[in-house]
């Protein structure tokens, strides 16, 4: 078993420490129990067929035996074989409804732990994709995530419970079974355990060749995921284009690639059960065959009730034994998965406070870039030697072509990402130096994709915080003149919007975000394409809430429709990540240069 998934999930079990233990102690008292029932047989055998005479201190067994009398010899040595017969049937159901009690609880012990662990998995996997880069969502699928988020950790179950609930009650209940095997016969005992050592080195080879195709499995279950995810998300893309038949093809391949995979991991998986079949069979027909020869042979050295509950026992250890056997291939699954896990959560966090930043104070005076640039993981650079100064209460507006770096430059500001080079300062102070969550309070953002979840309109607008009224989110609400249709839902404020907020139209969603930032009441804003893809009416309707959200607040504006930027206070032109035009409206217009050009563009007609 990999050391890097298997010992940390042990890691996992501290805080479930007492309980535990609990579960360890309940297994040991049901293992116990269990091998009692059977040591029962011998007296039950004796009184069923009326042999009253107790066996000589040599026979086989009597050590069983003796402390079979100490527990409970007054009840099984009664004087009338009928009498004797009853007791030990009374005997036999208490032992086995005390050792099934202690068998529950020990079951919901380990049931309670693993759930446990997986909850706590999940929580930390889900904390920690929160302090991640967002270089690393651009890059990992997001059904990746979701299946490492979901099914890895439910193939972690597996190997909490098989450490648990299968590992150590099965452990136990062979020390049990075995002690009990050498007290009736200890000479079938070592013959026996002569043959264990075959079983493991019978199973090994096995159980690398799994653990390689386990990993390959739980990497294929994640492009399904993937695949599905994606496909569901494009369902108007496929239907627009009538490739219905051609995504169901892809499917397909992908659903036939992890089918062979799961086939290939389960014939070495399936192939483990049969060997330790095989095994515990010849393993029970020597134990048969030399103990039945010695009670033929010598009565005295083996009794034959002794012999059969011998065997009864030596079959009741078929059952842990084989799940023991199987326990490494259940782990090379279950450590494949974790080890997925453990690569997400072994990835450095980029985000969360550092040690000497402190909370942003009010912002005053003004905003400077001073030679930022900025590439993504070593690429090209996207921003080179941008400087710009935004004062208080401006309206800043970035134009250029599509891949100029505006959304760059302004994803910035909330540390987002860090620059390349060169820094961005808050009234003279560089933004590193404050925390990321006291930034970002002060920022309201808009774009163009607008984000809503399946919640109610309340929720979505007052997102993050829960100690908003109603009468003030209705109030911000009304100043993006989203109140109006609002009330016309279903619900109201309390209508759940449906995934990613389908039940309303874009300029609908847009006003439900601008809402969001009306409530937050930023000093400073930044508006990605807020009014873009949207028809007349509902760009004018987003226009006046843009406007009002503006008023009295400082306000970078990425604009694709240049006639919403003609007022600015200042416009800077960006091309491949260059400033390379900045004034008003009117002096870019003469100048001839670049925002001229597509200016004229777009107003042609």
């Amino acid at each position: 078993m990999p050391a890097s998934g298997g010992v940390r999930l042990l890691t996992l079990l501290r805080p479930y420490t007492a309980l535990f233990v609990g579960s360890i102690l309940a297994t040991v008292v049901a293992s116990v129990l269990d091998g009692f029932t059977f040591v029962l047989l011998i007296p039950f055998l004796r009184a069923l067929f009326g042999q009253s005479v107790l066996p000589a201190a040599g026979d086989a067994g009597t050590r069983v035996e003796g402390v079979l009398d100490r527990i409970a010899g007054p009840l099984i040595h009664a004087g009338q074989p009928e009498l004797a017969l009853r007791n030990v049937v009374i005997v036999l159901l208490g032992a086995l409804f005390l050792k099934n009690a202690a068998s529950y609880l020990s079951t919901m012990g380990s049931v309670t732990i693993q759930e446990g662990i997986v909850r706590d998995l999940r929580v930390r996997m889900v904390r920690h994709l929160q302090t991640l880069p967002l270089g690393f969502f651009q890059r990992t699928r997001a059904g990746q995530l979701v299946a490492r988020l979901v099914s890895d950790t439910d193939q972690v179950r597996l190997a909490v419970s098989a450490a648990l609930a299968s590992l150590l009650q099965n452990v136990v209940m062979i020390a049990v079974c075995v002690a009990i095997l050498f007290g009736l016969s200890w000479r079938l005992t070592l013959l026996a355990l002569a043959l264990a050592p075959a079983l493991p080195a019978a199973i090994r080879p096995l159980v690398n060749s799994l653990r390689r195709r386990a990993r390959a499995v739980v990497a294929e279950r994640g492009e399904v995921t993937s695949h599905v995810g994606e496909m569901l998300a494009s369902v108007k893309l496929i239907r627009a284009y009538v490739a219905e038949a051609y995504e169901a093809a892809r499917f397909e391949r992908l659903a036939e690639r992890y089918r062979k995979r799961v086939i290939r991991a389960q014939r070495f998986s399936s192939l483990t059960s049969p060997v330790t079949e095989v095994f515990g069979g010849v393993m029970i027909v020597l134990i048969l065959w030399v103990g039945t020869r010695v009670v033929l042979d010598n009565p005295a050295g083996l009794r034959p009730e002794v012999l059969i509950a011998f065997l009864a026992i030596a079959l009741r250890l078929m059952a842990p034994l084989k799940s023991v056997a199987n326990y490494p291939v259940t782990m090379a699954t279950a450590v494949a998965a974790a080890d997925r896990l453990f690569e997400i959560l072994d990835l450095p966090a980029d985000e969360g406070d550092r040690p000497g930043e402190e909370p942003a104070p009010v912002f005053r005076e003004r905003i400077e870039y001073r030679a930022v640039s900025f590439a993504y993981d070593q690429n090209a650079a996207v921003l080179v030697d941008v400087d710009l100064e935004v004062r208080r209460g401006q309206i800043i507006a970035l134009v250029g072509p599509s891949g100029a770096g505006k959304t760059t430059l302004v994803d910035l500001l909330p540390r987002f990402y860090e620059p390349t080079r060169g820094a961005i300062l808050l009234d003279g102070v560089p933004l590193v130096r404050y925390t990321r969550r006291s930034l970002r309070e002060r920022m309201g953002i808009v774009s163009q994709e607008t984000v809503l979840l399946n919640d109610t309109v309340l929720a979505n607008i007052a997102y993050g915080r829960t100690d908003y009224a109603l009468d003030q989110v209705r109030a911000a609400a009304q100043a993006a003149n989203a109140d109006e249709f609002i009330t016309r839902l279903p619900q109201g404020y309390e209508t759940v919007l449906g995934e990613r907020g389908t039940r309303l139209s874009g300029g609908q969603r847009q006003r439900v975000a601008i809402a969001r930032a009306l409530l937050r009441d930023p000093p400073i804003l930044i508006l990605d394409e807020a009014t873009s893809a949207l028809d007349t009416e509902s760009e004018r309707l987003v226009q006046q809430a843009i406007d009002r959200l503006m008023e009295h607040r400082t306000t970078l504006v990425i604009a694709h429709r240049l006639a919403t930027v003609r007022h600015a206070d200042f416009i800077v032109v960006l091309n491949d990540g260059r400033v390379v035009e900045r004034g008003r409206h009117d002096e870019l217009y003469a100048a001839g240069g670049l925002y001229r050009r597509l200016y004229d563009l777009q107003f042609r007609d």
